[in-house]
This record gives structure tokens, sequence and C-alpha cells, in this order.
């Protein structure tokens, strides 16, 4: 790490001890640790990402996106749980149950393709949303964050897309329920 980059690391987590611990960005900060996405980033460039990412909380039953629409972001389960699925001909296929840490919508920060599912919430449920807009002006504003950023997404792409490929291969899939 070059001196430069150690100074404003050092000057960025004095400022952030002044916060109070329940501080809302201290929170976002601790919490993107914990997602694969933002592992390979620093402090600084965690601290970054904290600020473009909006927060919501989804009520339980509430659609998140739904199957069909234009994908503009990718969802960070804070708390809560998520149900992923798919309707067709009626029949609702629950292609995963997810929970506090996980994520989903990741596709959206790569094109403007329809939703190829829908996502609705089980329970209350808070998400921090990264849309595909703002981690774009990051390119241009930082873009070795972006880069961490894209090339994470590019491996958990592919590791889902060979999970996907096997579940296609097995016929397995989490439940179905006619709607």
């Amino acid at each position: 790490m070059s001196v430069r980059k150690a100074i404003a690391e050092k000057l960025m987590w004095e400022t952030l001890r002044r916060w109070k611990k329940t501080s809302p960005d201290m929170d976002r900060i601790e919490f993107l640790k914990t997602v694969p996405f933002f592992n390979e980033l620093s402090n600084w460039q965690l601290k970054k990402v904290a600020d473009i990412v909006f927060e919501r909380t989804y009520e339980s039953g509430e659609m998140i996106f739904e199957q069909g629409q234009p994908g503009a972001a990718i969802f960070l389960i804070m708390e809560g749980e998520v149900s992923v699925e798919i309707v067709k001909d009626r029949v609702v296929t629950n292609l995963a149950r997810l929970e506090k840490g996980a994520f989903f919508g990741e596709m959206a920060l790569l094109d403007e393709a329809p939703r190829s599912a829908s996502a609705r919430s089980l329970e209350t449920t808070k998400t921090l949303a990264l849309y595909r807009n703002d981690l774009s002006r990051l390119i241009h504003t930082d873009p070795l964050t972006a880069c961490h950023i894209y090339c994470a997404l590019a491996r958990i792409v592919g590791d889902r897309l060979r999970s996907t490929n096997e579940l296609v291969q097995t016929g397995e899939f989490i439940e179905k329920v006619s709607a």
C-alpha cells in the first residue's frame, strides 16, 4: 500500500472512530465487509461503496422486484429473508431462500436485460441496493474499487452459472407451488 493510501486510510478511520458506534455508515461498512463482492476492498473503499448504496426495508410478502422488470441494481440482505422465484404457467418455482449476508439480482450490474426471476421478502427485510448507474460512475471516480467489484461479480456469476447448470442437469429445484 502506498504511503498516500495509508495516510488516507488512517485519516478516514480516525474520522470514523469519532462517529457513534451505531451510526448508519459504520453499520453499512461493517456489513459490507461480510459480503463476498467487497471482501478485497480496503476500509476507505468500503466507505465509498457505503456512500453510494441505498437502504430500504420491505415488509413481509412485499415484492422487491418482479420477473420481466428491467434490472437496475443488486440487492444485499442486511436483515430478513427473501425468496427468489420464477413463475411459468401459473406454477411458482422457488429457486432460493436467502438470508442476512446474501445478495441477489447481480446480473443487473452487467446489463439492462429484464429480470429472469422475482424476489419477494418472506419477513420484514432490510436491504442495501447498489445501482448499475452508481457503479458505472464509480468507474470514473475510483476505477480500482470498481474493478475489484466487477472481478468479484465475474467470479460469483461464474459460480452461480455452474451451480445452475448442475441443477438443470439433475432436475433438482427447491420447491414448486401452484400459483
